[in-house]
C-alpha cells in the first residue's frame, strides 16, 4: 500500500503513554507514531533535535531526564509542522496557543486539524488520479506551496509583531 493509503491519524492524548520516558524511548515512540503517517520518514527525530527544541522553548524541558505526554505531544506537533513552517513561527504559534489551551486540548486540536487536512488531501488525490503523473505531481506540489504561502499570510496577520522581529 502506498503512503496515502495508510490510515492517517495521530494517537489521541489518552493513547499517549501516561508515564515518563527517557530520550531513547521518546525517540522510538515518536518514530513509530510519525512513521505510520504519510511522509513520516521525513519527520524523523534525533536526540539533538529534541534537545534543540527544548532549548528553543518549543518543548517543555524534561523532568529528571524524563519526558511526559506534554513533551511527546509537542514533539509530534513540531515534527509535523517543521517541513512547511519556520521554527520561529511554530514557537510563536505554540506560545500563543498555550495561553488559550491546556496541553491536552492543544494536542487534540492539532490532531483533529491534521486528520482533516489528510482527508482533504486524500479526496483531492482521488480527483487527480485521472491526471497524467506529471499533472498530478505538479498539482500536489503547487498545492503544498500555495498552502504554505497561505499559512504564512495568516500567521503574519495574526502576529504582526512577529513580522518585525522575525519571531
Amino acid at each position: 500500500m502506498d503512503d496515502m493509503e495508510r490510515t492517517v491519524s495521530l494517537p489521541r492524548w489518552n493513547e499517549l503513554p501516561d508515564l515518563e520516558l527517557y530520550m531513547d524511548q521518546v525517540l522510538s515512540l515518536a518514530s513509530r507514531y510519525l512513521g505510520a503517517l504519510p511522509g513520516g520518514e521525513e519527520t524523523a527525530l534525533t536526540a539533538a533535535m529534541v534537545n534543540n527544541y527544548v532549548k528553543l522553548g518549543l518543548v517543555p524541558p524534561p523532568v529528571k531526564k524524563r519526558y511526559g505526554r506534554e513533551q511527546l505531544s509537542r514533539l509530534l506537533i513540531v515534527s509535523l509542522m517543521k517541513s512547511g513552517f519556520p521554527i520561529p513561527a511554530i514557537k510563536r504559534l505554540l506560545d500563543d496557543a498555550r495561553t488559550r489551551h491546556g496541553p491536552e486540548e492543544l494536542y487534540e486540536i492539532f490532531r483533529a486539524r491534521y486528520a482533516a487536512a489528510a482527508a482533504e488531501t486524500a479526496a483531492e488525490r482521488g480527483a487527480s488520479d485521472a491526471d497524467s503523473p506529471y499533472a498530478a505531481i505538479l498539482r500536489a506540489a503547487l498545492r503544498a506551496q500555495t498552502a504554505r504561502a497561505e499559512a504564512l499570510r495568516l500567521f503574519a496577520k495574526a502576529f504582526p509583531e512577529a513580522e518585525k522581529t522575525g519571531k
